[in-house]
């Protein structure tokens, strides 16, 4: 009862954010009631939800509501990841040319990296990546890359969540260990993860800044560990920064 009470209540405040368009901006709590066919006293409940979220503003002067800047907050949100998936596209496929390698665009959402797209290379590996693929931060470089740029409070946010499990051979799970993993990626420029995911398999990342000059994303290369090597990781390094500064500004950094 209680869940579908919850996903009623999701829908109808859902409907309300519609009603609002470039011919309506503003919507009184009496005209959201009739259009929708709610109850006034919920109507009012879920805008006063909605309006404390920022998702709603009200204007003192004539008691109505408009669209809150937490709104425009989403949709930078999600311009910039449209803008990333657009602007990867040549980049990634230039460095599964130079490199070899299949190479991702990922970005981080809660505990894991999700790959917005995918290259493949003429040496696929057994990683079980692909476009929506979802994998734990802490054992792949992508996700790595992409802490090692967060906040302290961020990155502490993150080890008090489920502990660091194991994943591939060298997997680190001790939190002290993490973190100056972590210091050294940022020290770095680049992360680099042998066998942490799946054995028999490396990996390396770059961080990709928008135009806060916030990391938001990363590019990175997989392979076995038998192609990237010692003698071959600087020259990865190389491409993978050059190709992360073109990206980066053409995302406006």
């Amino acid at each position: 009862m209680a869940r579908d009470y919850l996903i009623h209540s999701v829908k109808n405040a859902l409907q309300i954010l519609r009603l609002f368009t470039p011919d309506r901006p503003e919507w009184g709590i009496t005209e959201v009631s009739s259009s929708l066919g709610l109850s006034k006293s919920t109507t009012h409940r879920l805008m006063a939800t909605l309006t404390n979220r920022g998702y709603l503003e009200k204007n003192i002067e004539n008691d109505r509501y408009q669209l809150g800047l937490a709104l425009l907050t989403l949709s930078g949100v999600l311009m910039t990841h449209h803008d990333i998936y657009r602007e990867s596209i040549p980049l990634l496929n230039r460095l599964v040319e130079q490199l070899g390698e299949a190479a991702h665009i990922g970005i981080l959402e809660d505990r894991e990296i999700v790959y917005l797209h995918k290259v493949e290379s003429r040496h696929p590996v057994r990683l079980l990546s692909h476009i929506g693929k979802r994998n734990p931060a802490h054992c792949s470089s992508a996700g790595k890359v992409i802490l090692a740029y967060q906040t302290e409070e961020r990155i502490q946010e993150f080890l008090q969540g489920n502990p660091l499990a194991p994943y591939g051979p060298n997997t680190i799970t001790e939190a002290g260990s993490f973190l100056k993993d972590l210091k050294q990626v940022r020290q770095n420029g680049y992360s680099l993860a042998i066998e942490e995911l799946h054995a028999g398999v490396a990996s390396l990342a770059v961080p990709v800044r928008d135009y806060t000059g916030e990391v938001t994303a990363a590019l990175n290369i997989v392979g076995s560990t038998g192609r990237l090597t010692q003698e071959a990781i600087p020259m990865c390094i190389e491409k993978l920064k050059q190709a992360a500064a073109e990206l980066s500004k053409k995302l406006g950094y």
